[in-house]
């Protein structure tokens, strides 16, 4: 009788798998849903190498007294791609942005940032995605707006749209800097 249970013993465990995959299958989850546990609260206390070799680091201490904007990209990211010019127009609007370059190599970015034009006053590299999993990214593109205090007031975990910029990030980061 104990023979039969080794074979039926898989196969139980198999269905009962394959239960739970099918369960987590049919759940309707955007990436969108995960939430944004750092809106309202500090946000998390970095202190990245530059990118360019004349540049200086970019460090958490960096948001106190400033409104920033600061936006996890990669040369190797599409979206960011699309988004890039979005993030020009802020600079030209006089918009504070710093980038974190998440996961990619730094030459990379540099040329892609030579190419397509650099909108960022400071870029850290990040290399391993440590900055990102302290801020709770689930990829690249992600954009936050942290008040002068160092609070995060906005996560978007998405590419930006105009829409983004003209409705949401100008008129906060315009509130945020009265």
């Amino acid at each position: 009788m104990s023979n039969r249970w080794l074979y039926v013993l898989p196969l139980l465990m198999l269905v009962v798998m394959a239960g739970f995959f099918g369960y987590a299958l049919t759940q309707n989850r955007n990436p969108a849903d995960i939430g944004e546990p750092l809106l309202g609260r500090p946000a998390p206390a970095i202190d990245l190498a530059p990118l360019q070799e004349d540049g200086a680091r970019l460090t958490s201490a960096e948001w106190q007294g400033k409104v920033t904007v600061l936006n996890f990209f990669a040369s190797w990211c599409a979206p960011c791609l699309a988004e890039h010019p979005l993030f020009l127009r802020l600079k030209e609007q006089g918009t504070r942005l710093q980038g974190v370059n998440y996961r990619n190599k730094a030459d990379e970015a540099k040329a892609w940032l030579a190419r397509l034009g650099n909108p960022y006053e400071r870029i850290g590299v990040d290399p391993e995605g440590k900055a990102g999993v302290e801020f709770g990214i689930s990829g690249v593109p992600e954009t936050f707006v942290i008040d002068k205090t160092g609070i995060v007031r906005l996560h978007l975990r998405r590419p930006l749209t105009a829409d983004d910029v003209n409705k949401t990030i100008l008129p906060l980061v315009r509130e945020l800097s009265k």
